[in-house]
């Protein structure tokens, strides 16, 4: 009995460990974010069968895993260059003053995993991404293309040579916009319709800004950090003031082009309740005034409203997708 006792005891402390070691793969890779990355993949679908195309469920889950893996390698890749740069040590050391929040890297920080682990690990997710790829190319040419064309810009975010969140000024939101919004969802419709239409590449346009939103609201949380490290992110070029009112422009930007689509009938007319989502980030995005609480609540605000605006879309898309079947 004692024995029995033993192995039991045993079978939960390696279940319990195996759990936890789950547990911090999610927090490395920070998955918490693949709705973001999902949103895009999963309404340029749905567009391309509300426009006609037969849906196929496993050109959408080779897209969809594809897509996710790269988004979780970009994070763990971003999190490598910001340590071996000073970034995140840099914000460790201010965040004794509230003057900024430490958004990464921390498990390498606290030496939990080395550098070579989250080198590996970048790899390991990138090559994922990459047989997807390859796999889709056999029913779809040119979805490496768009894999590749994805990859690249995920990897110089912050990769040498170019760096583009570090040469900052727009660049980086540049890259999120094509590479987390625009490349996604255009890459989705392609796989499932074998084309791309204009209607698709103007749908693509409010999803990608309310993902490139996501990124510019994060910025707030460690500009300071990032301006001590020669990190050009709009925040620390603009300054406070002038980047919140840049941020309440993006945000009026996203509800006109997310009534705009819904005008056109590229998305169903009552799809243009989505453009309401984003009235709550603007009154925390008024709020949001140098104390780092308040910028956390900016960011999981925005955060939200983007997951909710594009569920709103896709119900829209199928509710007039079965309504004439």
């Amino acid at each position: 009995m004692q024995e029995f006792l033993c192995l039991c005891d045993n079978h939960y402390l390696e279940r319990h460990e195996s759990m936890s070691q789950f547990k911090l793969l999610l927090q490395v890779t920070r998955a918490r974010t693949l709705p973001v990355m999902a949103a895009p993949v999963i309404l340029g679908s749905a567009l391309a069968w509300q426009d006609g195309a037969s849906f196929n469920w496993g050109l959408f889950l080779l897209a969809l895993i594809g897509s996710l893996a790269a988004h979780l390698a970009a994070n763990v890749t971003n999190d490598v260059y910001d340590f071996t740069k000073g970034t995140d040590q840099t914000a460790l050391q201010m965040t004794t003053e509230n003057e900024t929040f430490v958004t990464g890297s921390r498990h390498l920080m606290q030496g939990t995993y080395s550098l070579k682990f989250y080198r590996g690990l970048a790899l390991i997710l990138f090559v994922i991404a990459l047989l997807s790829g390859l796999a889709l190319t056999i029913f779809r040419p040119w979805s490496l293309a768009f894999a590749l064309i994805g990859f690249l810009l995920a990897f110089f975010y912050v990769a040498p040579p170019l760096r583009l969140a570090y040469i900052g000024r727009g660049l980086g939101e540049l890259d999120i916009f094509l590479s987390f919004g625009l490349l996604p969802l255009l890459g989705a419709y392609y796989v499932q319709a074998n084309t791309i239409t204009l209607n698709a590449l103007i749908a693509a346009i409010p999803i990608g800004l309310y993902t490139m939103t996501v990124l510019y609201f994060h910025h707030f949380l460690h500009w300071r950090a990032d301006k001590a490290v020669g990190k050009t992110t709009p925040i620390v070029a603009l300054g406070e003031d002038r980047a919140r009112k840049l941020g309440a422009i993006f945000l009026l930007l996203i509800a006109v082009t997310i009534i705009i689509t819904a005008l056109l009938g590229i998305f169903p007319w009552y799809s243009a309740l989505a453009a309401l989502t984003v009235a709550p980030v603007f009154l925390v995005l008024q709020q949001a005034r140098g104390d780092i609480k308040n910028y956390l609540r900016l960011m999981a605000s925005n955060t939200l409203a983007d997951w909710l605006a594009a569920l709103i879309i896709l119900l829209a898309i199928l509710i007039r997708g079965f309504w004439h079947t």
